[in-house]
């Protein structure tokens, strides 16, 4: 049997629509909480993947580092994470240091990168390349030929809201990241001209109340064949451990301490 799709008025079946993941064709961000959601658990490589953001809600780069960490790293001879457990429940790692068997580029045209944030992240700079042009045009060219390149792992690109991406232009990324087997990763603001698109997935990240200490983001994903559409988690990172974990939902905090508090008056 073989899923066949209508996706911009063409038919496609599973595998030429860029959404077959397999073992050796896919990767995990290894946060079992948000993996669980995706199509087939995992994440297509060869694929085009969009990470969708409200104006002012700043662009999720957080979120896309994670992915873009997840689609370079290592793997153990088992096909997984050198940081994942066994544990189907494991759902955190630190970010320390990782071993990147593949380059990441990552489209700066406006200089807003940080290395230094990135290396804090667990990217190994010597593998991780900036990209920076002076042009828009430049930009869209430059990021499918990264993508074409076969040994890239992943390219990060926030096309500007001022440029309406058209239907060409998605499915020249498309079939770049194809030909490469690389994974694009594409930061996308919400709004006219967002309904065009030719990705593996799409998700929705919006900034979630933190603390002083944690930054948090909520992520649904709006599109995926095979993958839980519409479920959400939250991803979470720990400034002071540097860690990341993914939750379904969060405790209600204000309960828990009211329920303390009547345990203590009844004590």
């Amino acid at each position: 049997m073989r899923f066949i799709s209508c996706h911009d008025g063409k038919l496609q079946s599973l595998a030429t629509a860029g959404l077959k993941a397999s073992p050796d064709r896919a990767f995990v961000t290894g946060l079992a909480a948000w993996d669980a959601i995706a199509p087939q658990r995992m994440f297509a490589r060869g694929a085009v993947h969009e990470l969708l953001f409200d104006a002012g809600a700043g662009e999720p780069r957080f979120v896309a580092a994670v992915m873009a960490r997840g689609a370079a790293e290592s793997k153990d001879e088992g096909g997984r994470m050198k940081d994942e457990t066994e544990d189907s429940s494991f759902s955190s790692f630190i970010l320390h240091p990782s071993s990147l068997n593949s380059p990441v580029v990552w489209s700066d045209p406006r200089g807003e990168v940080y290395p230094p944030a990135l290396a804090a992240l667990g990217f190994d700079l010597t593998k991780t390349f900036l990209l920076r042009t002076t042009h828009d045009e430049d930009e869209a060219w430059a990021v499918a030929e990264c993508l074409r390149c076969r040994g890239g792992g992943a390219v990060i690109a926030a096309p500007p809201p001022s440029r309406r991406m058209s239907r060409i232009e998605a499915r020249r990324l498309q079939l770049a990241a194809e030909h490469g087997g690389s994974v694009g990763i594409l930061l996308r603001q919400t709004g006219r001209g967002d309904n065009v698109y030719a990705a593996a997935t799409r998700w929705k990240v919006s900034p979630y109340r933190g603390e002083r200490t944690v930054q948090r983001w909520t992520i649904q994903l709006l599109h995926g064949h095979g993958g839980q559409v519409g479920n959400t988690v939250i991803l979470e990172w720990r400034r002071e451990t540097n860690s990341v974990h993914t939750v379904e939902k969060l405790a209600d905090r204000s309960a828990a301490e009211t329920t303390a508090a009547e345990r203590r008056a009844t004590a």
